[in-house]
């Protein structure tokens, strides 16, 4: 019968999503992240192929050109995504103090992972100057604070918006004085 049928088992929920991400330890949850990463960065490497702004070098030099480039940028990026992960997770657990939190620093990365890995993986849309793509990604990183603090740190709906906002924020100022984008 139709009626039988829950809502939750036709459409499994970012709730439950968020469940399950939390009974999963921080070493898969930062494989995935560095993974994203670093299909991220090479993303990067072969966006100015992609749009036709690439270095024109001939012969055997280019060889040499691509695999230096894709080295020097895939570690460039790996640093820069453990910076950044490093520096939200912080903004996000400096918040989290105003609203009472006496959880591990370990559930706020794990929040911090799942809100900047498609801010990271997508930030590509933003660099082609798609219109309100910086802000699409900004409310998608708020979302994803939001369930990742409501459910990884047990805290009350409110105190999770306040904690996303805030920390959305802060993003969107670094983002706009440093980066230009949002």
């Amino acid at each position: 019968m139709p009626g039988d049928i829950s809502p939750e088992t036709i459409i499994t929920g970012p709730r439950r999503v968020f469940q399950r991400l939390n009974e999963k330890p921080l070493r898969d949850d930062l494989i995935f992240y560095f993974a994203i990463v670093a299909a991220a960065s090479v993303l990067f490497m072969v966006l100015p192929l992609l749009t036709g702004e690439a270095a024109k070098i001939d012969g055997t030099h280019r060889i040499w050109f691509i695999a230096a480039g894709t080295l020097v940028t895939l570690t460039q990026g790996l640093i820069t995504g453990a910076v950044a992960l490093l520096a939200v997770s912080l903004v996000e657990h400096f918040f989290l103090l105003f609203v009472d939190v006496h959880r591990e620093f370990e559930q706020t990365m794990k929040s911090a992972v799942y809100a900047l890995s498609p801010l990271i993986l997508f930030s590509w849309v933003v660099l082609l100057e798609v219109p309100f793509a910086g802000l699409l990604l900004l409310a998608w990183f708020c979302l994803s604070t939001y369930f990742g603090v409501w459910i990884f740190h047990e805290k009350s709906k409110d105190r999770a918006v306040f904690v996303a906002l805030a920390t959305g924020v802060v993003l969107a100022y670094y983002l706009h004085r440093a980066v230009g984008i949002v």
